[in-house]
């Protein structure tokens, strides 16, 4: 059989338009313009040779050509949702969870061996992110990211705050820590391209000047700039969540008591529809749990060898 149907994208479009009540909602929830949303309503009504919407300055109304096909639209999505989700879950599939490399390398994996003792029938599948995350548009159940995520059924926790020290190997801390980081005899900054404002900002709080980035080594991740740190080859920027248990172990020390906070938080994102695992809520709970831990510890260190943080907006 043969469907006269118009194109699936104009039809998506409408539906989450009329749901939403709003072209710039509906852009956000599909992850396109708000033009592109336009276009595809215009192809429509062309399609229909009708008005679907009666637009208003804050949104707009089905007419009474757009209310029985968008209901009948809607369904028919519900439907196919459905049908989806149940060879989904037929086929047991894993917790889809995405993060940045150095969250799951560095904080994320060495924790997952205890969640898995006491749920061992939880199957995760762990996903990095190198690009900007999206529920609509990848079957996720839920995501670590500074990323500010706009979707509709999805729900934020923040879990922690962005705030940076410079750390070394114990071995090579002095009583004149400040010589580490600028001078003749200054070690080799660490560093990733995207924190090189963070140094910036970090050097001009402290009274230092300029970092000398040429003579620094780059690299691509965060978690590679901390495994040279530990065997000594430089100063690294510490993102405290991540080195708070080497900053426990004595594997890394600060060498400035001045601290960060670029005002930049780590979420949490929870798919909270209909389509998440049954098995999401125990592991984001989890997580919750574990960043609990984590940002405990590190309050047990402002005070003796971190100061409380200078808090700062950079530019991301």
């Amino acid at each position: 059989m043969r469907y006269n149907l118009p194109p699936l994208n104009a039809l998506k479009a409408f539906e989450a338009t009329g749901r939403t009540g709003s072209l710039s909602a509906a852009a956000r929830e599909l992850r396109v313009s708000v033009g592109a949303v336009s276009r595809h309503v215009a192809i429509l009504e062309s399609y229909f040779a009708c008005e679907l919407f009666e637009r208003r300055h804050d949104g707009v109304d089905l007419t009474q050509w757009g209310k029985p096909l968008h209901a009948a639209v809607a369904t028919a999505f519900a439907t196919m949702d459905a049908a989806c989700r149940d060879v989904d879950s037929g086929t047991s599939r894993p917790i889809r969870l995405r993060t940045f490399t150095s969250m799951a390398t560095d904080w994320l994996t060495p924790r997952l061996g205890e969640f898995r003792k006491s749920h061992p029938d939880l199957p995760i599948q762990l996903k990095q992110a190198f690009s900007d995350i999206s529920f609509a548009l990848e079957p996720l159940d839920a995501a670590v990211s500074t990323q500010t995520i706009l979707e509709s059924g999805i729900r934020q926790v923040e879990i922690f705050p962005t705030i940076f020290t410079p750390v070394v190997a114990a071995n090579l801390k002095t009583d004149s820590n400040s010589s580490l980081l600028t001078g003749r005899n200054a070690l080799p900054l660490l560093f990733t391209r995207r924190e090189i404002p963070f140094w910036e900002k970090l050097y001009d709080t402290m009274g230092l000047g300029t970092p000398a980035f040429e003579r620094g080594l780059e690299f691509d991740s965060l978690s590679l700039t901390y495994q040279a740190a530990r065997r000594g080859a430089g100063v690294a920027l510490g993102l405290l969540f991540f080195v708070a248990d080497d900053l426990a172990s004595g594997s890394l020390v600060p060498i400035s008591t001045t601290c960060l906070d670029v005002e930049l938080p780590q979420y949490l994102y929870i798919r909270s529809g209909r389509k998440k695992h049954p098995g999401t809520q125990a592991l984001t709970e989890w997580i919750q749990s574990e960043a609990q831990k984590t940002n405990d510890a590190l309050n047990d260190l402002f005070g003796t060898v971190l100061s409380p943080p200078v808090k700062t907006i950079v530019s991301h």
